[in-house]
């Protein structure tokens, strides 16, 4: 049983959700301590983007990658999420997980399609 308590996705609070289950649909931009992933719930997908070091050039860390489960997104917390595998990696991983940084700031944003966040 989920329980959408309040701070849920879906409530109307001006700062966003505190939390995603990983069933409201949607896309999402999750900020933590160092990165900024996109999720695409109703696509699926995730995008991973580093904060740049203030004397480099801003890093894009790979692909969008097929988003399997949230496990764990909460505002104060670490960020895990499983990914699916691709490519000839199907035949022999059944998935792959990945941790972030403490979560600071989750918000809805509009679809974008193959585009990066702003």
């Amino acid at each position: 049983m989920v329980d959408m308590a309040e701070g849920a996705a879906g409530d109307s609070g001006a700062s966003g959700p505190d939390f995603l289950w990983g069933i409201e649909g949607g896309c999402w931009l999750i900020t933590t301590e160092d990165s900024t992933y996109r999720i695409d719930l109703d696509a699926m997908t995730i995008d991973r983007f580093r904060f740049p070091d203030p004397s480099s050039a801003p890093t894009d860390n790979g692909p969008t990658r097929p988003l399997r489960e949230i496990v764990e997104c909460r505002v104060g917390k670490l960020g895990y999420w499983l990914l699916n595998p691709e490519g000839p990696d199907i035949e022999t991983v059944e998935y792959y997980w990945q941790r972030s940084s403490t979560v600071v700031r989750i918000e809805p944003v509009p679809a974008q399609p193959a585009d990066r966040p702003e």
